[in-house]
């Protein structure tokens, strides 16, 4: 753990605690990562208590790759392109620190030590932190005493503009399906399995309560049925209204698809869209009283730039889905029902 000081003057600061000094307000524990960043809770220390401004929030640091934006362009884009589209209360706040270099310096060498003691998974490995000026405080969405958290990848809340007219399957059970079908190398086509991201978004409230009991039973064991009946009844109404959201800036961001266009065509507006289909859903709450205490947030809305090779990634995959016939193809799965919501309904008869 890394001890911390935070100052308010000139501006927002977080530096590293000299190794005898008095004032440490905090230590900074590991708490997660991904490919582009690495997450830290406050914890405070014997002599002090963490500061108003970074309580109930995590700190979130950038890796150092060549395709991670610099943490102050990164909020920024966040600011003015995705902040407008949603309520307030249904997004992951962001705000803006200083850190100061050897606070980093210091944090790379903790993570070399936790690849020792096996904190990190191994494909986390060898990253680090970059040597950047700013980091970001976050809401803090981890569950607390007597709370669940529920983490949902939304994904496509809508056919993909590419697939073909007659799908039975949409974009995300496609390649669901797709990958699965891969990693098990054809020996058996497996069912497509999980709940289908349509589900979420359908006008009937009870294809949606079946898609979120599923999703509740899933992350938490040992609940009961009726504080399971409880939050599913909210989130059918409620994380149903900032999904329809999410959905509605999905199709707006991307009405012709990527096969429709040349790589060096591919606009901002598509990297909105991909931005919107690779973001969390987040729902925390008490089960006990799940609708006085259920917080909602959308995060990692980290744009999507137009990178040479995330543009041929997305063009690659959309086309093997395509030409591979994922999006129409039966599976060979003994006549077990799909999971996909497009091979049980008529594309023309769900809302967009």
């Amino acid at each position: 753990m890394t001890s911390v000081v935070y100052s308010s003057l000139p501006h927002e600061r977080i530096s590293l605690a000299e190794q005898d000094g008095p004032y440490k307000f905090a230590t900074l524990v590991y708490l997660a990562e991904g490919n582009a960043n690495i997450v830290y809770s406050f914890r405070p220390t014997t002599n002090g208590a963490v500061p108003q401004s970074a309580r109930s929030r995590l700190l979130r640091l950038r890796k150092d790759k060549s395709f991670i934006q610099s943490t102050k362009s990164q909020f920024a884009t966040f600011q003015q392109t995705f902040v407008p589209l949603f309520r307030p209360e249904n997004l992951v706040e962001q705000e803006l620190i200083a850190l100061d270099g050897a606070l980093i310096q210091n944090l790379n060498k903790e993570l070399e030590v936790h690849e020792d003691t096996k904190l990190r998974k191994s494909l986390r490995h060898g990253d680090r932190l970059a040597l950047d000026k700013f980091g970001l405080l976050m809401t803090d969405m981890t569950a607390r005493d007597g709370e669940y958290l529920f983490e949902i990848k939304p994904k496509w809340l809508l056919q993909s503009p590419d697939a073909p007219e007659d799908s039975i399957r949409c974009r995300t059970c496609a390649l669901r399906l797709q990958r699965a079908h891969a990693k098990s190398q054809g020996a058996v086509m497996p069912n497509s399995g999980g709940f289908c991201p349509l589900s979420l978004v359908d006008d009937d409230v009870r294809e949606r309560q079946r898609a979120f009991e599923s999703i509740i039973k899933s992350q938490a064991s040992g609940i009961s049925d009726a504080s399971v009946e409880k939050a599913v009844s909210f989130l059918a109404e409620e994380g149903y209204r900032v999904l329809k959201d999410l959905r509605k800036y999905q199709a707006q961001f991307d009405e012709r698809g990527i096969l429709s266009t040349s790589a060096e065509e591919v606009s901002d507006d598509y990297s909105k869209a991909m931005t919107l289909r690779d973001c969390v859903l987040f729902i925390r709450g008490s089960l006990d009283a799940f609708g006085d205490t259920a917080d909602i947030r959308l995060a990692d809305l980290d744009f999507k730039h137009t990178h040479p090779d995330k543009i041929k990634k997305w063009m690659e995959t959309e086309k093997v889905l395509v030409d591979g016939g994922w999006y129409k193809d039966p599976e060979d799965d003994e006549g077990s029902e799909p999971a996909c919501l497009l091979a049980r309904r008529p594309l023309g008869t769900m809302q967009a």
